[in-house]
């Protein structure tokens, strides 16, 4: 990882609510970021009271080049909004890349992004077609309404299929991304038994669960990555950890030797900021989290 300050090439609005900001590349010996990593940024300007807002903002990177990296966020709270005023020229303060990446593995890969959790699977396409596999890659995206489907240019780029859902119909189809989800893994059992798939996905926390329990039932291997608030992003203050299980997904499902079979007495807890954010749904302890 590297701490600079980044210049802002562009910083535009792209559906109502959400930015795409765009900042020039460390200069040096930083390591390009990989699908599923993020930075950390300072939102506001340093002056002689302090840094207000006074901690940094995680984002996954949602695209590269020599010259600049990309990220995409939603205008809500302080932080967020001090990053939408930002222009061509501010100055910004970046710590990355950070995190574990995906672990892309042989076999056809399904890529689920839900709102903000669109841009890894983005980067991750863009990646993998790279590599001379956009054969292997199909993605599902989804969102409340048509303002909340992100990144269609960058999929349609790519030239991979992409199915689209909105939860009222306005974009795509109506329904859910694990609709989608559920027709592509019971399409040709046949075909699902030869041809191992891997899914991977980024989104809020009630769509990863239910991806990953659906996957976990059709025994499929399935890596989520988990947006949570990551104070220092180093792995330093453990105000990120989520619950899980061994770290494998061993014990999921097991009780305790001394027949009490609460969630609470095998959860592990682990720091999303450098154990993860990518992690396998097995792993994680869903009925704590």
């Amino acid at each position: 990882m590297q701490q600079y300050l980044a210049e802002i090439l562009d910083n535009r609005e792209v559906s109502t609510g959400y930015f795409r900001m765009r900042f020039s590349a460390p200069v040096g010996a930083a390591p390009a970021p990989r699908a599923g990593q993020f930075v950390h940024v300072m939102p506001g300007p340093v002056s002689k009271t302090g840094q207000d807002p006074l901690l940094r903002r995680a984002f996954s990177v949602l695209q590269t080049d020599s010259e600049s990296w990309q990220i995409l966020f939603r205008s809500g709270g302080r932080g967020t909004r001090a990053l939408a005023a930002l222009g061509f020229g501010d100055k910004l303060d970046v710590l990355g890349p950070l995190g574990q990446p995906y672990e892309v593995r042989d076999g056809r890969l399904i890529l689920i992004g839900g709102g903000v959790g669109v841009p890894p699977m983005a980067m991750m396409a863009r990646q993998l077609v790279e590599q001379g596999r956009g054969g292997d890659v199909t993605v599902i995206i989804g969102g409340r309404n048509m303002q909340d489907v992100l990144c269609q240019d960058d999929f349609f780029d790519c030239g991979v299929p992409t199915q689209v859902t909105t939860d009222d119909g306005s974009c795509g189809r109506q329904g859910r991304v694990t609709d989608m989800l559920e027709e592509l893994l019971s399409a040709d059992p046949a075909e699902t038994f030869h041809v191992k798939h891997t899914v991977y996905a980024c989104g809020p926390i009630p769509m990863l669960r239910a991806v990953s329990r659906l996957c976990a039932e059709h025994e499929v291997p399935c890596q989520v990555s988990l947006e949570e608030n990551m104070p220092c992003g180093i792995g330093v203050c453990n105000g990120c950890v989520v619950p899980t299980h061994t770290g494998d997904g061993s014990d999921a499902g097991k009780g305790s030797d001394d027949g009490n079979d609460s969630v609470y007495e095998f959860a592990r807890y682990r720091r999303v900021c450098v154990d993860g954010p990518a992690f396998w749904g097995t792993a994680i302890n869903w009925e704590v989290f």
